[in-house]
């Protein structure tokens, strides 16, 4: 019989602490993060941006592990598994919010208009230059005054600071993209919409030249400007996904093999097997019974 595996918690925004707001700030206070819940691997159904000032330690952020760094931003959206292991000298904020939060009028697309958020897209983490990291402190801090003083009555005032800070963040993100772009032509922006491409279509398990295609390119093409940019091939950036999202469910929840297979589209189950044991060199049992272990 195999060791029941614990589910990872799905962290919800508390109404009763914000009041149906869908919004939340918190104080690292230098103290390693004591007021965060981070102290096991968890998701949220929420977006979570976490400011660091001085940053000392090291985040996860699906299975993935980036250090801690002074004036940087980790992004993490709903459905990602993350834990934040923070040293005593960290400091910074982390603001919580719904996307219906800041898209109030619920006709904008949350990830085109902040494209740092999409898994597809973008890289996690974000370095800020020193002016630009000491504006967002400063507005984090006044979010975090104002919440603490009128949580009842400043849901605009919070808006709109947590869209100035997104706004800033934005435009710093494709100053950054626009200097890639100068760097790489326009061969890195190709890579980032197949990226983008696939996790959006991943669990239709389209082949290469369906991706290929939409970006105007050859499957032969496309091939050369995976294994230049990211050493591997198209289909394994592809498979890659879809592995992500199979180690996700694995960790989050209790869903038997063969759901998850079923989940992901799998023909059957021993194909998810093979497939799983060949990008994981595991099966999927013994890759849940190695988390239950390490727990």
């Amino acid at each position: 019989m195999h060791k029941q595996v614990p589910k990872v918690p799905i962290h919800n925004i508390k109404t009763k602490e914000i009041h149906s707001l869908g919004f939340n700030v918190i104080d690292l206070k230098g103290s390693g993060g004591s007021e965060y819940d981070s102290s096991v691997p968890h998701r949220h159904n929420f977006y979570e941006l976490l400011f660091f000032v001085n940053g000392y330690g090291k985040h996860e952020i699906d299975f993935t592990v980036f250090p801690l760094e002074n004036n940087a931003v980790h992004f993490v959206s709903p459905g990602q598994i993350h834990k934040l292991t923070a040293k005593p000298k960290t400091k910074g904020f982390v603001l919580c919010f719904t996307e219906d939060f800041i898209l109030s009028d619920g006709k904008e697309n949350f990830n085109q208009k902040f494209p740092f958020y999409d898994e597809g897209f973008a890289n996690p983490i974000m370095k800020l230059n020193h002016s630009l990291s000491s504006e967002i402190y400063h507005l984090a801090k006044s979010i975090y005054y104002e919440f603490k003083l009128n949580p009842d009555f400043s849901s605009d005032v919070l808006r709109s600071y947590l869209n100035i800070i997104l706004v800033k963040l934005r435009q710093s993100f494709f100053n950054q993209q626009n200097t890639v772009k100068h760097i790489g032509s326009d061969k890195k922006e190709k890579m980032l919409l197949f990226k983008k491409l696939i996790n959006t279509f991943y669990l239709q398990h389209k082949p290469v030249s369906f991706y290929s295609d939409k970006i105007s390119v050859s499957p032969n093409h496309l091939n050369a400007l995976c294994k230049k940019h990211e050493g591997k091939t198209a289909i394994h950036l592809i498979q890659e996904r879809s592995l992500l999202e199979a180690k996700r469910l694995l960790h989050a929840t209790e869903m038997s093999v063969k759901e998850i297979s079923f989940h992901l589209n799998f023909e059957d189950v021993s194909y998810f097997n093979r497939f799983f044991k060949k990008l994981q060199h595991l099966t999927p049992i013994q890759y849940r019974e190695g988390i239950a272990k390490n727990r």
